[in-house]
């Protein structure tokens, strides 16, 4: 497995959201919705709407029943949509390991619930193999950050 780190949120050539996925000298680019890119970008700089919104449920609804959400897996590519899932272990009210589940995720709920909890991104070596490419590509695409910080704020 691949550990990926997010390092935001841009608009690709299309004008449609895409979330950076990088490790060393790779990235993985996966082109999101709006909301779901709204979504990641809250989550990464812990903006409070003063409501939970859906990923901030999910993580509440995870920490109720003693469960912590151990990694997100981006395990395959196919057909040009990527598939994950995030893997979560249950305790006992004593700390006992009750249950490991894998549950089937979207990447970007993925991404944006492992933003919210903490959880290390990881990626198979044929999804890299796939459909990451080199960090260089982005060099010319960097205006600047605020930009894309600003798009996503409501």
């Amino acid at each position: 497995m691949i550990k990926l780190e997010v390092m935001g949120v841009s608009m690709d050539s299309h004008h449609q959201p895409v979330v950076l996925l990088r490790n060393e000298d790779r990235v993985l680019p996966i082109v999101v919705g709006i909301f779901e890119a709204e979504a990641i970008h809250a989550g990464l700089v812990n903006k409070d709407y003063g409501r939970p919104m859906t990923h901030d449920l999910i993580r509440n609804l995870l920490a109720g029943m003693r469960g912590t959400v151990q990694s997100v897996t981006i395990y395959k590519l196919e057909n040009e949509t990527f598939y994950a899932h995030v893997n979560i272990e249950q305790r006992s009210a004593t700390g006992q390991v009750e249950q490991v589940l894998r549950v089937d995720s979207r990447p970007s709920d993925g991404i944006a619930i492992a933003c919210r909890t903490d959880a290390p991104i990881y990626s198979t070596q044929a999804v890299m193999d796939q459909a990451s490419q080199d960090v260089s590509i982005l060099s010319g695409t960097e205006e600047s950050d605020e930009s894309d910080e600003q798009e996503f704020d409501s």
